[in-house]
């Protein structure tokens, strides 16, 4: 199992994507993709019980969170339709962000990570932590 934090999303136990700051998937996103790497599902449940790996792997691909890695140019700059200028807060790699199920195409790092190229209309939501922003989603 990986290490980190569980967390508990629809009676599923994940384990928080782990990053230090650096990509090191080899890929760096164009246009308007966002580079993700999603949570993986826990392979022992907190009740000490052994999943299968099939089941471990069908949930990661199901995961609707991750941490934001590499951000395109383009991505965050528009609307979806292109006529507008974006407004809002923007993820920046290190956000924790949620984002539709099975979003965007799966990448293998050369980390030997999985990792999921997506749209910028796919991200719903940017996680805010309590320790580090005010009510807004801006720093203190």
């Amino acid at each position: 199992m990986r290490e980190g934090r569980i967390l508990k999303f629809n009676q599923q136990e994940f384990v928080a994507s782990d990053w230090d700051g650096v990509n090191r998937a080899g890929y760096v996103p164009l246009d308007d993709k966002i580079l993700v790497l999603a949570d993986v599902h826990a392979d022992m449940t907190s009740g000490a019980v052994q999943l299968p790996a099939e089941y471990v792997e069908r949930q990661t691909l199901a995961a609707e969170h991750g941490t934001v890695i590499a951000v395109g140019p383009a991505a965050f700059r528009w609307d979806d339709d292109g006529k507008r200028a974006w407004e809002g807060k923007v993820p920046n790699p290190g956000d924790r962000v949620y984002f539709e199920r099975y979003a965007g195409q799966l990448l293998k790092g050369e980390d030997g990570q999985m990792y999921r190229l997506m749209s910028q209309r796919c991200i719903a939501a940017i996680a805010i932590s309590d320790a580090g922003t005010n009510n807004e989603g801006e720093p203190k």
